[in-house]
């Protein structure tokens, strides 16, 4: 730079004084590398992706309590309880044959698997702002490991799995989006 500020490659003062305007029949290849300046906003879908496992894990979270609190019940209630289910049970011809140190083991199991998954997607939905390929790839694995257990689920005969795992499914093809790779740097 020359003292009076001007810069002698750039005389009239067009290169260094804005943003060039994309030329004509060229693909605009801005937008894209926009996202990789460092102070770059959180891409929509990213943000979608973030707000979803929010929820999730609020909702694991919340299961999680549910279950522990079933598990607080007195023995003899919930023994009580399940009698009163097999006797309705059986009046529509269905056998129920759930004990309650079968039912309490469930419980336990369900408790560990929503509150393994509510911690696991709290804790990467937090740190989802973070710009590193470890952060994209954890919740892409994460994501891909929950959707597997609910299409298992749902191959089992749980249809109401189909709807967290849509949700699922959105949420890895939104981190594999454009906008999404190259919020991360993996264009």
């Amino acid at each position: 730079m020359f003292p009076s500020g001007q810069d002698p490659y750039d005389p009239n003062g067009a290169q260094g004084g804005g943003d060039v305007p994309p030329q004509r029949g060229l693909p605009d290849f801005g937008a894209r590398f926009d996202a990789l300046r460092p102070d770059a906003p959180l891409p929509r879908k990213v943000a979608v992706v973030r707000t979803l496992m929010y929820i999730g894990g609020a909702c694991g979270l919340g299961l999680t309590a549910l279950f522990l609190l079933g598990l607080s019940v007195p023995q003899e209630v919930m023994a009580d309880a399940l009698r009163q289910q097999a006797d309705l049970a059986a009046e529509e011809g269905v056998e129920l044959a759930v004990g309650v140190e079968m039912m309490r083991s469930m419980m336990i199991t369900m408790a560990a698997v929503t509150g393994v998954y509510g911690l696991l997607s709290t804790l990467l939905a937090g740190r989802i702002r973070q710009r590193t390929v470890g952060v994209f790839w954890g919740v892409v694995a994460f994501q891909t490991a929950a959707g597997g257990l609910l299409l298992w689920n749902l191959v089992l005969g749980d249809l109401i799995a189909a709807v967290p795992l849509g949700f699922a499914v959105t949420m890895i093809v939104h981190m594999f989006s454009r906008e999404g790779r190259a919020h991360y740097g993996l264009l």
